[in-house]
Order: C-alpha cells, then sequence, then structure tokens
C-alpha cells in the first residue's frame, strides 16, 4: 500500500466535512489512519499474517510493535485506531450519526496520524 492511498482518504475525509457530511468524514479519517498503519509496518518490515490485515489485528500489531516495544510512534496513537473505528462504525453501522465536534476530532486525529507516519524516517 502507498501513502497516497492514505492521503487521498484523509483528503476525503477533509472535503466531507466541509460539506457537513460528518459520517462521512469519519469513515474517511479512519481508513486514511487504516492505511497509513499498513504503510508504517511494511516499513518497518511487519506484514500480515494472511493476504490482508483485519481491522483487529491491524490496530494490535501497531499497538504492540510502533508504540509499545519500537517507540516509533508516541504512545497516545495507540488508542486512535479504536476511537477512529469507533466513530466509524457509529456512522455506518448505528442510527445515531456521527456529531461535528466528533467529525472534527477524528479528523484532527487523522491528520496528526499520517503527518507522524510521514514524519518517521525509520518507518
Amino acid at each position: 500500500m502507498l501513502i497516497e492511498k492514505a492521503q487521498e482518504s484523509l483528503r476525503a475525509a477533509e472535503l466531507c466535512f466541509n460539506e457537513r457530511l460528518y459520517n462521512s468524514t469519519a469513515n474517511r479519517a479512519y481508513y486514511a489512519m487504516f492505511q497509513a498503519a499498513v504503510v508504517a509496518l511494511a516499513k518497518a518490515g511487519i506484514e500480515a499474517d494472511g493476504e490482508e490485515w483485519s481491522h483487529k489485528g491491524l490496530q494490535t500489531t501497531l499497538a504492540n510493535e510502533l508504540i509499545h516495544r519500537r517507540k516509533l510512534l508516541p504512545r497516545k496513537m495507540a488508542q486512535a485506531l479504536p476511537k477512529a473505528m469507533g466513530l466509524r462504525h457509529l456512522a455506518d453501522y448505528r442510527e445515531q450519526s456521527v456529531s461535528k465536534k466528533d467529525a472534527h476530532e477524528v479528523l484532527q486525529l487523522a491528520n496528526e496520524f499520517l503527518r507522524l507516519v510521514k514524519g518517521q524516517s525509520s518507518l
């Protein structure tokens, strides 16, 4: 996976936010982070056990390997993907909608996550 896919998803999240499409903002922000996490793990030489990453497997491996063990990403990022996934589940599967505040927060989180992944020279 290329970081450009993550950047495209982040751009889509920003466009959705500007159009007040907060459920779609949460969805695209989560996938921007998911795609960036795949890139970060690949750069560190870590691939999925199977053909592709599961959501839970990716989150666990990222936290264990790149945050706790190798300390390549800040500790606060350990909860970034689970938080974003929770909002994506709300957006995609629940009757309740994502609020403007939550959409803004997940968009900021995704921006920070991608910035950190792109900025890690060892990734």
